[in-house]
């Protein structure tokens, strides 16, 4: 990276328990919603935008394309690219570094990225059925498990290697108890002093009409645009003059999720502006009874973070684009880096990624203003800051996953948003967002708000 990408909008839906306000909303759903309200933020023509890269993980029934599927929602031209990215909880991390490193390169001046997931929704698989059952029972495989939360190489739960490795780093169930009780003391305290609102687009989800979302103002679709030197070369007839009968063009009415407030009048819904699973009310105490994911171990529903469903996106420039449209940055994006060891010890991986990152730009710990380090379980987060020397008050500093809840194709865009609004309420400085992810790999991002 040569640390040129600027963000000009880090917007993100509420993120909704299992079964919860966002349930009835598919992935695409809310990864549409959450591109089209950080293009609102940013005030680009949504004509500019030139490629979308969503993460998601939980594809199993989503469908050809996801981050296609979400970018139509949207409203976006037909003639925006996209790709969707599997990095298991680093996915949406990844999305906007790749997004970044594209804009870097020259290739691309407007991008959108970031990441979206409705484990709500994740379906169940039947193997074997393809080739029929002959004798014996089947079995009903849960993809929300199978795909985001199981150890492929030891055939077990995350949760289960989560407790090994805490259990030998020395970090006690008393211990990740306490960081869970912050973790939610701090996103309580950020819900009712307002912080989250410079992230959070509140949503209005219709209670009679499964699956879409009221808005005030429906996004239309972008007319295409032909790239530029398309067709040049003096060639009399250029391969972008088809046109394509009306039967075959996409009819947003039929898949857009957006209801129009003011066209349909009054349409009944739930407003969901804050997540769901903050508890105002935790206490150790409360904490203490809940029994352990496995026996014997330490990592229990209380200190780590539930089942969820959100999006979230940045739109990420050109300094020459963002110049030329008079829009103010809010972030450079500096620099990514990656790291891999062995797959149950995802506790270390944030950690071993962030000093990669660290030593690439010259820089210490102590450098860093705002630290983000996601809370795949308490014992993640804890062992990254011993590791890296951070106190905790200068890390989630407005509570993490294990509060707000871990969509997992979108907290690593999450955290990354949080980063740079937290930066610009302090007045500016270098942020870094660190992430673990199934397989036993580490991403940590580097941003800057002058």
């Amino acid at each position: 990276m040569n640390g040129k990408a600027v963000v000009l909008a880090a917007t993100r839906t509420p993120f909704g328990r299992l079964g919860g306000a966002l349930a009835a909303l598919p992935a695409t759903t809310l990864g549409a919603e959450a591109i089209r309200a950080a293009l609102e933020r940013a005030k680009v023509d949504r004509a500019d935008v030139q490629h979308v890269i969503m993460g998601e993980v939980l594809q199993g029934g989503a469908g050809q394309a996801p981050a296609r599927q979400a970018s139509y929602k949207a409203g976006l031209a037909k003639t925006v690219t996209s790709e969707t990215v599997n990095k298991v909880c680093a996915s949406g991390m990844l999305a906007v570094a790749l997004a970044a490193r594209l804009i870097d390169s020259d290739d691309y001046r407007l991008v959108v990225a970031g990441g979206m997931e409705s484990m709500s929704n994740a379906p169940y698989a039947l193997p074997g059925a393809r080739g029929g059952y002959r004798f014996g029972d089947g079995k009903l495989v849960d993809l929300m498990i199978h795909d985001g939360l199981w150890d492929f190489f030891f055939d077990v739960t995350m949760a289960s290697q989560g407790a090994k490795v805490a259990a030998e780093l020395g970090l006690t169930r008393e211990m990740q108890d306490a960081f869970a009780l912050e973790s939610h003391q701090r996103a309580t305290r950020a819900q009712q002093a307002g912080h989250l609102a410079d992230e959070i687009v509140p949503l209005r989800v219709a209670s009679k009409q499964k699956g879409k979302i009221v808005v005030d103002r429906v996004p239309t679709q972008v007319p295409p645009r032909v790239p530029v030197l398309a067709g040049g070369n003096g060639r009399s007839q250029s391969v972008w003059s088809h046109v394509p009968p009306d039967t075959m063009v996409p009819d947003p009415q039929k898949y857009s999720p957006f209801l129009d407030a003011k066209a349909h009048g009054e349409i009944p819904s739930t407003l969901v502006d804050r997540d769901e699973a903050v508890r105002t009310d935790a206490s150790l105490e409360a904490m203490a009874k809940l029994p352990a994911i496995d026996k014997g171990g330490t990592v229990t529903a209380g200190n780590a973070p539930g089942v969820n469903d959100g999006a979230a996106a940045l739109v990420l420039a050109s300094p020459a684009y963002a110049k030329s449209q008079g829009l103010e940055p809010l972030a450079t994006i500096v620099d990514h880096a990656t790291a891999a060891w062995d797959p149950p010890y995802l506790a270390l991986t944030p950690a071993m990624a962030a000093q990669l990152l660290l030593d690439r730009q010259g820089l210490s710990p102590g450098d860093i203003a705002v630290w983000e380090i996601n809370e795949a379980f308490s014992a993640v987060t804890l062992s990254s800051m011993e590791r890296l020397g951070i106190p905790h008050e200068k890390v989630n500093a407005q509570g993490g996953a294990v509060a707000m809840g871990h969509p997992i194709g979108a907290s690593g865009a999450r955290i990354v948003g949080t980063v740079i609004h937290q930066l610009r309420r302090r007045g500016g400085g270098l942020g870094v967002a660190a992430i673990c992810s199934g397989g036993g790999q580490g991403d940590a991002l580097l941003v800057r708000v002058d």
